[in-house]
């Protein structure tokens, strides 16, 4: 059976969804089946993995929440993806009538969880009701920030909303925090202070290298390629494949 990874940061702009990508690539590139669900109302991640136009999907996450079938679609080899759209920033008004409204997404991905290696699950930048589905949906949470203060307090943010949905036997306790990835690192005194604290805060969860800052990072994104094709030996591509081993050496523990 697969195992289901979301992204979080209270944060926007801090590379989480382009880190998500990134790995979710490197593990279809060795032949693991890769679903991609945007939980993001700004549909980032639809548009840097699908060659489909925002508004030729055929549906999106938000109608599979409001009852019709999860449209999966595939966008490259072993990689299939759930789209979003912009309507999906109403989903608490949407979902407001539904009874057990939290569990909306842990219900439609139960039927493929073993049709996949892993589901990458992309979550807003909020704490809100999604990210809430997301946390009690997923068998891993995986951190992503910048190395300073906004950053770091969205980060704790999430460790906080994680240590609710863990510690309560009917929401997820068998939720575990996987990894917490540095990204845009540049060296300077205050990027290596909150690299430290980080460190120092998530012990063991923290996965290194740290990703270095790179415009090739946001050109791959941009020209819808994947950053193995678009710069296979620039140093942040050497480091995604790092960070994306050790991950899947710690999920595959569970």
């Amino acid at each position: 059976m697969g195992q289901i990874v979301c992204f979080a940061n209270n944060k926007g702009g801090v590379g989480k969804t382009t880190t998500a990508v990134a790995l979710g690539y490197a593990w279809a590139r060795i032949g693991k089946k890769v679903l991609f669900v945007d939980l993001d109302s700004q549909a980032n991640l639809t548009a840097m993995v699908s060659p489909l136009a925002l508004e030729d999907h055929e549906s999106s996450i938000r109608d599979a929440f409001l009852g019709k079938k999860l449209n999966i679609e595939h966008a490259a080899d072993h990689v299939d993806l759930v789209p979003s759209e912009l309507s999906l920033s109403n989903f608490d008004r949407d979902t407001a009538a539904i009874t057990g409204r939290e569990y909306l997404l842990l219900d439609l991905l139960k039927p493929v969880k073993n049709k996949y290696d892993y589901i990458i699950i992309d979550c807003p930048p909020a704490l809100g009701l999604i990210t809430y589905n997301a946390l009690i949906a997923s068998d891993h949470l995986v951190m992503v920030a910048t190395p300073d203060g906004l950053a770091y307090q969205g980060m704790v943010m999430v460790a906080n909303l994680y240590a609710d949905v863990k510690s309560n036997p009917r929401l997820n306790p068998d939720l575990k925090l996987s990894g917490v990835i540095i990204s845009k690192y540049e060296r300077n005194k205050l990027s290596d202070m909150y690299v430290e604290k980080i460190k120092g805060e998530m012990g063991d969860a923290f996965i290194e290298p740290v990703l270095s800052k790179a415009t090739k990072v946001a050109q791959a994104g941009s020209f819808n390629q994947n950053i193995y094709d678009y710069d296979p030996s620039g140093k942040v591509t050497k480091q995604y494949l790092e960070i994306s081993k050790v991950l899947a050496k710690r999920i595959s523990k569970r």
